[in-house]
């Protein structure tokens, strides 16, 4: 790797003619297909870290990679655009996008069901939501060195009842093996809202393979959502071959006895040399999932830490499993997505 970090400002201003032949981040729209008219961002650090930013997505990532490795699950269908989606039962298994990070929130995560009266579709409406007031940034800060950020703004609301502003960002700098995401949830009303939020991060082939495991901190807990997935339990951590009958699974953790308030969830690929480490923080992200998909075609593997237990809004009111944010008031959270070589 080469290693701009020990390179002054002043040599790469003199060993480049643009900046952005190194790093930094592009804005373009996609032009085809159902993705077309879809507004996006391109960024790459220079490292090897390179990720698209979905601007038409409620700032989600679709694709990403490091050194050329596909780190990211696409779903079948494609990119979206979420202008062509209808709001209909069991549309999102025809329109769903996947990627890298998939929002799902904020009135809703998880299943598909009815409050009120009012629809809720599976993982909520805020990931088809486009952003606005974006902004992205990439050159020299006073103190020289070279910081990438972007971000936006989308809204998930309804007349006469709730609105919640999603405020997202990423940053990360040159030579970065690393981003952060930060995330601040707002309510402008005069009433609480319950609101749920989960980051669907889904890992893709060739990082998912037979032999990727998963690492949680120790003395985690688990429960398993179903019947089958509790009869595969011992065997949840490990990445199988893809088989044409194979069932999802879906694994729910919580995290007791941390020392402190950070989870990481280490994702291993011992034969690329590659792990993810992803960071949180437990206090606002009490909830994190496993999803295991092994089917052919279907093969990915998802970790997802949330807000709730994504059992949809209709059981959770119930359960009293979602979040309030008072009226006027804000929610921070977000995580940090490293790239390790071992």
């Amino acid at each position: 790797m080469f290693d701009f970090a020990n390179r002054s400002r002043v040599e790469l201003l003199e060993l480049t003619g643009r900046i952005g032949q190194i790093a930094g981040v592009r804005r373009f729209t996609y032009n085809d297909g159902n993705a077309k008219g879809l507004d996006a961002c391109r960024v790459k650090t220079g490292s090897g870290l390179e990720f698209t930013v979905l601007e038409g997505r409620s700032m989600e990532l679709y694709d990403l990679s490091f050194k050329g490795i596909n780190l990211a699950f696409m779903y079948k269908n494609g990119l979206t655009n979420p202008m062509r989606v209808p709001q209909t039962p069991n549309e999102f298994l025809n329109y769903g996008v996947g990627g890298m990070m998939y929002t799902s929130g904020l009135m809703n995560s998880g299943q598909e069901n009815t409050v009120d009266g009012l629809f809720q579709p599976l993982h909520g409406r805020i990931s088809e939501q486009g952003a606005e007031q974006v902004q992205t940034y990439a050159d020299f800060d006073p103190d020289s060195v070279f910081r990438i950020r972007l971000s936006g703004k989308t809204q998930e609301s309804r007349l006469f009842e709730h609105q919640l502003n999603l405020h997202r960002s990423y940053s990360t700098e040159l030579n970065a093996d690393y981003f952060d995401l930060k995330d601040t949830i707002e309510n402008p009303t005069c009433r609480p809202i319950d609101f749920s939020l989960m980051y669907h991060i889904n890992f893709g082939y060739p990082f998912i393979d037979e032999g990727t495991e998963l690492i949680l901190p120790e003395g985690s807990e688990c429960t398993a959502r179903d019947d089958w997935s509790q009869e595969n339990i011992d065997d949840r951590f490990k990445v199988t071959k893809p088989s044409c009958s194979y069932v999802e699974h879906l694994y729910y953790y919580s995290f007791p006895n941390l020392a402190d308030d950070d989870v990481t969830a280490i994702i291993r690929n011992q034969k690329l040399g590659l792990e993810v480490h992803l960071s949180y923080s437990n206090t606002k992200m009490p909830w994190l999932m496993e999803w295991k998909s092994m089917g052919s075609g279907d093969y990915c593997f998802a970790v997802m830490p949330s807000t709730s237990s994504v059992k949809g809004r209709e059981e959770e009111l119930k359960e009293n499993g979602l979040t309030t944010i008072a009226p006027y008031q804000t929610y921070e959270t977000g995580f940090r997505f490293k790239v390790v070589e071992i």
